[in-house]
């Protein structure tokens, strides 16, 4: 039996059917194989079920060219793989690093365990931070007095699951720095005002 294809657009990238079921399957293995670019990316439906099943009948990512596992997005947030149990199985880069899901705006954020942020470790077991998508570190509440220096200044917001963050004032450009000591000098009497300020300028870079 020869191998099903999926329709290609005139650059040579595949493109998923509305008419049939997303996933072509490979008839020899049985497993599902997701659309590429015409650069080799692997692509997602838009389907409310987004991941392709391996051999084993099991939900993986789709893959960049690289190597890259990336997440699908739906409604501003990352799908995340679960098992049966509730387990979250996280996306990995090609050097086998988990990966922190995006919001839609590509702003890294952190999942729960237990009412707190869970961060991931490297191999060596040392934790390692999410990122906005302007390449800021962002420290959760419950380890802020672990990554943030004395005397530190720092900005404070919220990510797309409402976790508080803190972002190091010595991390933003010069010319933003200085406007949150201008404005921070003037709100410092007002925390309410302050997150307010921290929100905007987060978001907004």
């Amino acid at each position: 039996m020869s191998p099903e294809n999926y329709p290609r657009r005139r650059d040579g990238s595949e493109y998923y059917s509305k008419r049939k079921k997303p996933f072509i399957k490979d008839p020899l293995s049985g497993a599902e194989r997701y659309a590429r670019d015409k650069d080799g990316n692997q692509l997602y439906p838009n389907s409310e079920k987004p991941f392709a099943r391996n051999k084993h009948n099991e939900e993986y990512y789709a893959k960049d060219v690289q190597g890259n596992e990336w997440y699908p997005l739906q409604h501003g947030k990352s799908v995340i793989i679960q098992d049966t149990n509730g387990r979250f199985y996280l996306a990995k880069r090609s050097d086998g690093r988990e990966r922190y899901p995006r919001d839609g705006k590509g702003n890294e954020y952190y999942l729960q365990k237990d009412g707190k942020p869970l961060l991931l470790r490297k191999e060596n077991g040392e934790y390692y931070l999410a990122r906005n998508r302007k390449g800021y570190k962002l420290i959760p509440w419950n380890l802020l007095a672990a990554f943030a220096n004395d005397n530190e200044p720092f900005l404070f917001t919220k990510d797309v699951l409402g976790n508080n963050v803190y972002v190091r004032q010595s991390e933003l450009p010069q010319k933003l720095s200085a406007l949150c000591n201008c404005v921070c000098n003037i709100l410092f009497d007002c925390p309410k005002a302050l997150s307010a300020l921290g929100c905007c300028l987060l978001k907004g870079i």
